[in-house]
């Protein structure tokens, strides 16, 4: 077992740059990652206190992993980005190790044992405090402490390089993503479904929103997308004949708009199913597109597959690189 010795380190320098300029680095990565060549990653700090679950699963909807550092080395360098980010009232930040599986054996997300790593327990730690401290933050001074799964930190998340694909023509790192004809946005199908919310934050942490139509065109073309996955089949307990898109009218009921607050009548498309909107038990406030093009209003909790959508810069993403 390592114990880390820290020490005060220079501030660290930091320029933009052209992506495409970093060595074996991924042009169209996230430009909220921050690129540290010394140890071939990206990071991205999350102020925002979560629990654990949900600090795993956004740092997966970004494409990446929550930290389990993996030497002195980068422990060092996460107390000076951590100290440069985090006021003095976060104690410490969620890390991807856990013991959730099977008390008393630290693992990674990945199943790797962090003893085969690198660990750096605070003296009094593991102690499985109550029986309930399953997963594990990092405190401030960079030592492991087991804590309850549902208490909120800030976290970190990393991608490596070695792990980065790159969608060229989506700007993104994302296969999953496809464009348009005329490659100015690119959308991708979720077939794991959730409520409109989550949809919604699924989105939002792959850089992009809830798709949204704006004209009849833009309507078949994703209307075509689906009917590569026909209704028998998709699993899941969920409706199959439509997918959660950006629209809603959660303010003001009849008044739908979009994510971004453009009221749906100036979108370009608003193309109701028969006997649409209906407010069906006055509490059907978001939208989707059917399978046969047009739009429909249905229960923000039920759960639906949904597109997100992105649309393409001109310009090369840029990168900080630390």
């Amino acid at each position: 077992m390592f114990r880390v010795a820290l020490i005060l380190l220079p501030s660290w320098y930091i320029i933009s740059i052209n992506a495409s300029a970093i060595q074996k680095a991924d042009p169209y990565f996230r430009s909220d990652y921050d690129y540290v060549a010394s140890q071939a990653a990206f990071y991205k700090i999350h102020k925002t206190p979560r629990t654990w679950t949900d600090a795993l699963a956004l740092c997966q909807y970004e494409g990446a992993m929550l930290i389990v550092p993996e030497s002195k080395d980068e422990i060092y360098i996460l107390k000076e980005i951590i100290d440069n980010t985090l006021t003095n009232a976060s104690i410490a930040v969620y890390t991807g190790i856990n013991d959730i599986i099977m008390e008393g054996i630290f693992l990674t997300i990945t199943g790797i044992d962090i003893s085969d790593i690198f660990e750096n327990w605070a003296p009094d730690r593991p102690n499985d405090d109550g029986a309930q401290s399953d997963c594990v933050a990092m405190r401030r001074n960079m030592e492991y402490s087991d804590v309850a799964c549902g208490r909120k930190f800030p976290f970190v998340c990393k991608k490596t390089l070695a792990t980065l694909t790159v969608n060229e023509i989506c700007q993104t790192f994302d296969k999953n993503y496809f464009p348009d004809a005329t490659a100015s946005r690119c959308y991708k199908l979720h077939l794991a479904a959730k409520n409109w919310s989550q949809a919604y934050k699924v989105c939002r942490a792959e850089q992009a929103y809830l798709a949204i139509l704006n004209s009849a065109g833009e309507a078949n073309f994703l209307k075509d997308k689906l009917t590569v996955y026909p209704k028998d089949s998709l699993k899941g307990n969920f409706g199959r004949e439509e997918v959660f898109m950006g629209f809603h009218d959660k303010f003001v009921e009849g008044e739908f708009m979009t994510v971004f607050g453009q009221p749906l009548a100036e979108t370009g498309f608003e193309e109701w199913s028969s006997g649409q909107p209906d407010d069906a038990r006055s509490n059907e406030d978001c939208g989707t597109l059917s399978r046969s093009g047009l739009l429909n209003d249905i229960d923000c909790f039920a759960k639906r597959m949904f597109f997100c959508e992105r649309e393409l810069e001109d310009s090369a993403t840029t990168a900080r690189v630390i």
